[in-house]
């Protein structure tokens, strides 16, 4: 059985993301961050889809890959 991932993981993801390639995130400011966070659980919420284990890292990574013009590595 798997433990299911909790609100706390998806913030730790990005925060390792962030730690492991900062080039990544040099062109996003933290108040770029919080913006896209609160627009995007607001939308979740107004849509009655708020899953805060389901893609939060990923949505805010594209979004950075989006502002700063880097892809982020492919992984198999």
């Amino acid at each position: 059985m798997t433990t299911p991932r909790r609100l706390s993981d998806e913030f730790w993801d990005l925060r390792d993301d962030a730690y492991d390639a900062p080039a990544r995130w040099s062109g996003v400011t933290a108040e770029q961050v919080f913006q896209r966070l609160a627009e995007s659980v607001e939308a979740a919420e107004g849509a009655g889809e708020i899953d805060a284990t389901r893609d939060l890292s990923a949505v805010l990574k594209r979004w950075r890959t989006q502002v700063t013009g880097i892809e982020p590595p492919r992984y198999s």
